[in-house]
């Protein structure tokens, strides 16, 4: 048993070809009955589609505190229904990244502190080495 074809005519004349729905003899995109549905499908397919705007205002990431005000706006815009799960994937692995360098350049900082401590030492000791 081979499922009902739509009984729609395109304006070339061609049949439509889509699968009638069941108790129809029209598939969803022809049936009068569903207009309604299609209508909101529509919609909902328009919506889906659009990319989100924020706001205008930049948002500073330069510190782990900064980078922790933007991840709990983020929660609370997407909690809210102000932002959709994707873009707030994408401001979560961008704040990671945001962390690890912010990581890195304290490591750095940290680092060159050392250096600058131990040099005079390191001195001393090569002088020492030189000297025996």
């Amino acid at each position: 048993m081979s499922a009902q074809r739509c009984i729609h005519t395109k304006r070339n004349g061609q049949p439509c070809g889509g699968f009638a729905l069941a108790g129809s003899r029209f598939c969803f995109a022809h049936d009068p009955q569903q207009a309604t549905k299609r209508d909101e499908a529509r919609r909902r397919g328009g919506k889906a589609g659009r990319v989100l705007t924020l706001s205008a205002a930049d948002t500073s990431v330069r510190s782990l505190g900064d980078v922790v005000t933007l991840i709990e706006d983020t929660i609370n815009d997407v909690r809210n229904g102000r932002m959709d799960s994707r873009t707030a994937n994408t401001i979560g692995y961008l704040a990671n990244i945001s962390i690890k360098a912010i990581e890195q350049s304290e490591l750095e900082v940290r680092l060159e502190a050392l250096e600058a401590v131990l040099e005079p030492e390191r001195g001393e000791a090569v002088s020492w080495r030189r000297g025996a």
